[in-house]
């Protein structure tokens, strides 16, 4: 509005000339933004969902090897034992009072450990170093790289470290997985967001029905220098701050003693019975997402499962 009719109001026709042309150019201007800030926001909505769909989220593809049936002949579950290689970190931190709460360090590979890396996952690493290994659940569309960096960092960012509304699998920053100069932490946890489309951890939840656990009681994991094939010990849904051990608080024990009653605090809270118990020294690993599909909630569901390879 021109600055000599600063007061008027009301219908534009009774306006001056003047200051009518100026409103009217004004609004014009106005409808011209707001379309292209319409616009703006449909493409970068239609680019977000074609790069979900179309991209994967910027998720790469399976090497063949991951591609592969991982599946066990038979469903029956296979009977656990320990194993005197996985008997290490429990023992040689017994000493460490400070274990469960101060974070592992995620330093990369030396020249010697990048050697051991498979070769399946060599590519993938030199694209992104924060790859920790890959899992793969037959059944599902879980088929994903594992990443490490602070815990934050992948919960809206892609494999290729551009955004994306599904973030990437990531390992705990406060786990270590063993390396071949190191052993790991006695309980590895992967982290993934429970999606409406269905990716990532979504279909995780499959598990809460036993006769899927019975038609695939293992999944494939893989580190960067070993693969590796899990037993499935439990299923739980629970709630942030229910229970008095919870699961994403156990990542190594001081004793066995200690070990064995958060163990038990898991299996208590399972679905239904696997028939597998883990032993003291068995290399376990834990998956967990949420326990429904939407921006904030405080139901957790996790699966429970053991090194048998």
């Amino acid at each position: 509005m021109p600055r000599r009719f600063p007061r008027l109001r009301g219908d534009s026709r009774l306006y001056p000339f003047a200051a009518r042309t100026a409103l009217r150019r004004r609004q014009k201007h106005r409808a011209w933004a707001l379309r292209i800030c319409g616009a703006a926001v449909l493409c970068l909505a239609a680019g977000l969902i074609l790069r979900d769909t179309v991209f994967r989220g910027g998720q790469p593809e399976a090497p063949v090897t991951t591609a592969e049936s991982t599946e066990q002949p038979s469903p029956t579950p296979i009977a656990i034992t320990p194993r005197a290689a996985t008997v290490d970190v429990l023992a040689a931190e017994s000493a460490d009072s400070d274990v469960h709460s101060s974070p592992a360090p995620h330093p990369s590979p030396d020249a010697a450990q990048a050697a051991d890396i498979l070769p399946q996952y060599q590519e993938l690493y030199a694209q992104n170093p924060d790859l920790a290994g890959w899992l793969c659940i037959n059944g599902t569309n879980i088929n994903y790289p594992v990443v490490q960096a602070d815990n934050s960092y992948y919960l809206r960012r892609g494999f290729d470290r551009l955004y994306s509304t599904a973030g990437t699998l990531f390992l705990d920053e406060r786990c270590r997985l063993a390396t071949p100069n190191a052993a790991g932490t006695a309980n590895a946890l992967i982290y993934g967001h429970n999606t409406a489309s269905g990716s990532m951890f979504s279909q995780l939840l499959n598990y809460a029905d036993k006769a899927f656990y019975t038609a695939h009681p293992t999944f494939q994991f893989d580190t960067l220098y070993e693969e590796g094939t899990w037993q499935v010990a439990a299923v739980l849904r629970t709630e942030l701050g229910a229970d008095a051990l919870p699961y994403y608080s156990f990542f190594d024990a001081s004793t066995q003693e200690e070990w064995q009653q958060r163990v038990d605090a898991i299996l208590e809270l399972s679905l239904y019975d696997t028939g597998v118990v883990p032993q003291y020294g068995d290399q376990l690993l834990t998956l967990s997402t949420c326990g429904v599909a939407t921006v904030t909630t405080n139901s957790r569901f996790a699966v429970l499962a053991v090194k048998i390879n």
